[in-house]
């Protein structure tokens, strides 16, 4: 049974700019009536749900790992970006939660365990930096990830395939509004990055497309599993 504890918008400020994610109960008990989805859309949002699962996890490692950052202005700078970031995230699972409702419909991937790692990792090995390549990569992967499910959904619904069309058209309106939260952190991350020394670039280029890689996997994964 889907959960029924109240939900409401959770609205953010990133760089100065406000952003909002508005999944209202009413709204998620629109999108149920959708249910049974179709097999491809069942496997993306077992992904979702994964995906948006681990990154919540991601700012937790992050914020078990801020003592490690020895400047007292760049921790304090990281933790208001993580407390700002992970409200969007919580907000985006607290929606998936209510949606990917049955054991059976949910991926087994641990993704807690891998999310919380990466966060921590990146920033005990990198400090601030480390954790805002992990962000910006993680969230270049959501950007197309959901990009992707966005762009089939409304070919569907413009085909006359997705029915009832009131359900799916509230399910696209969750997705963009969760994508539009991803893109304004990978923004906000890259605008934090220094250029610095050509070594810094070369380990910058090489952390992203790791994670960039990872994710992209590990959503696949989440799909399967």
């Amino acid at each position: 049974m889907a959960m029924r504890k109240r939900l409401a918008p959770a609205i953010t400020v990133i760089a100065g700019r406000q952003h909002s994610f508005v999944a209202s109960e009413a709204t998620l008990d629109i999108i149920l009536q959708s249910k049974p989805w179709p097999s491809w859309l069942r496997q993306e949002m077992r992904s979702n749900w994964a995906g948006e699962t681990g990154a919540v996890a991601i700012y937790r490692g992050c914020q078990s790992a801020l003592p490690s950052v020895a400047c007292r202005a760049k921790r304090h700078e990281l933790q208001k970006f993580v407390e700002e970031h992970v409200a969007s995230e919580e907000a985006h699972l607290r929606a998936m939660e209510f949606l990917v409702s049955q054991p059976g419909e949910r991926s087994w991937m641990p993704a807690t365990a891998f999310g919380w790692a990466l966060g921590y990792l990146s920033t005990k090995a990198r400090g601030e930096h480390g954790m805002y390549v992990t962000t910006r990569a993680v969230e270049s992967f959501v950007e197309e990830h959901y990009g992707d499910q966005i762009a089939r959904l409304e070919a569907e619904l413009r085909a006359g395939l997705a029915q009832p069309t009131e359900a799916y058209t509230a399910l696209l309106e969750v997705l963009r509004g969760a994508c539009a939260d991803e893109v304004a952190h990978k923004e906000d991350a890259a605008k934090r990055i220094d250029g610095g020394s050509s070594t810094s670039v070369l380990m910058d280029s090489l952390h992203f497309s790791a994670v960039y890689w990872a994710s992209r996997v590990g959503a696949a994964i989440a799909k399967r599993v």
